[in-house]
């Protein structure tokens, strides 16, 4: 009969996550990793060359997660669908919003990736652009505003508001409340607000 291995490379990856979610990304090692599985260690090295290669490859997952049901909500410019998609994410995924936070903009990898992570991370970073760049130019009168403006006012309702509001709870793991919502939407239509003021505003 044949002898199905114990631990393959999504467990690996999934402690990874857990790791980082939990004690930050300098926790993670391959003995972290490997006593978070429950696995040896060589199990671990059997599977990854690096620590680098097991967190860039948590990274693109959590990172394309993201990417398929948060940002893909911001294509038809729908401001808010996307604020409520993230609250969901965060509130059915709370591990992989606390990876994001503790990652900040990116691990640091130090250039110490085979060519095939690294093209795989600049193409799944190049599909979170585009998203946010098709939100931006389905938004009302978008070709009328500054665009470094219009894109830092983007930037704010759907991600740095949103992340400002959740972090305290994700941090803490509690829940996040309903207040949140209505606090979001509040944020959301004020700034949209003002912001078509200010584009049908004669110069």
């Amino acid at each position: 009969m044949v002898r199905l291995a114990k631990f393959n490379e999504n467990n690996f990856i999934d402690s990874a996550i857990a790791v980082a979610a939990q004690c930050g990304v300098g926790a993670v090692s391959m003995a972290a990793i490997a006593v978070k599985a429950g696995a040896p260690i060589g199990s671990v090295y059997h599977r990854f060359d690096s620590r680098n290669a097991i967190l860039a490859r948590a990274w693109l997952r959590v990172k394309s997660d993201f990417r398929e049901e948060v940002a893909s909500l911001w294509a038809n410019g729908d401001t808010w669908a996307g604020v409520h998609g993230m609250l969901d994410w965060c509130r059915r995924k709370p591990v992989y919003a606390r990876f994001l936070l503790q990652c900040a903009d990116s691990p640091d990898f130090n250039g110490a990736l085979s060519e095939e992570l690294q093209a795989a991370l600049e193409e799944e970073q190049a599909a979170l652009d585009a998203c946010f760049a098709r939100c931006a130019e389905a938004l009302p009168g978008a070709s009328e505003l500054d665009i470094d403006i219009d894109h830092m006012l983007l930037k704010f309702v759907l991600i740095d508001a949103p992340v400002a509001v959740v972090k305290p709870y994700l941090t803490q793991e509690r829940p996040i409340p309903a207040s949140a919502d209505a606090m979001l939407r509040a944020s959301h239509d004020a700034v949209r607000g003002w912001a078509a003021q200010t584009t049908h505003t004669p110069h």
